[in-house]
């Protein structure tokens, strides 16, 4: 029996704790369970789905702007370009990626197998304004680098019309 059982084994149980509770304190009683769910989760796996070198979550990301493009940049460490993939929605540029990695050795009294296997999925948004069908992308030394040309603007300025 781990410490947490221990722990919550003493509290009295949610429907418990909400009938002790005096009328309007719903959202406290609702924040009190989200916190113990958490403290749960962070004292079961402290370093987050069994150390699967950092794959659980989104890469590292930059967005920056020049005067005649945006370019993203993604840390992917040990990804290459078939691992993955970019798409665009109206919400911005996707980027998906999975990693697999099976290692087997062997020797004279031993058998060692091991399997990582990680996924993420990032949305970064995007300014309008930018030619999406001139974009590149590349993969060098684990790091994705997507460039988006601007569109350019229109010399002069454009008068809009006022209707009554």
């Amino acid at each position: 029996m781990g410490i947490i059982d221990k722990v919550t084994a003493l509290l009295p149980r949610r429907s418990e704790r909400r009938e002790m509770q005096p009328p309007g304190q719903a959202e406290a009683a609702m924040f009190r369970e989200d916190l113990d769910r958490w403290l749960k989760r962070v004292f079961e796996d402290p370093w987050g789905a069994s150390g699967t070198g950092g794959l659980e979550g989104a890469p590292t990301l930059s967005v920056r702007e020049t005067h005649d493009e945006v370019i993203v940049t993604a840390e992917v460490p040990g990804l290459e370009r078939d691992d993955l993939d970019l798409s665009l929605s109206p919400a911005g540029l996707i980027i998906r990626g999975q990693k697999r990695t099976e290692k087997e050795e062997k020797g004279k009294d031993f058998y060692a197998s091991e399997s990582r296997y990680g996924s993420f999925v990032h949305t970064v948004p995007l300014p309008p304004g930018l030619d999406v069908d001139g974009a590149t992308a590349r993969v060098k030394n684990g790091v994705l680098t997507v460039t988006f040309p601007k569109v350019a603007a229109r010399a002069g300025t454009h008068r809009i019309p006022i209707t009554t």
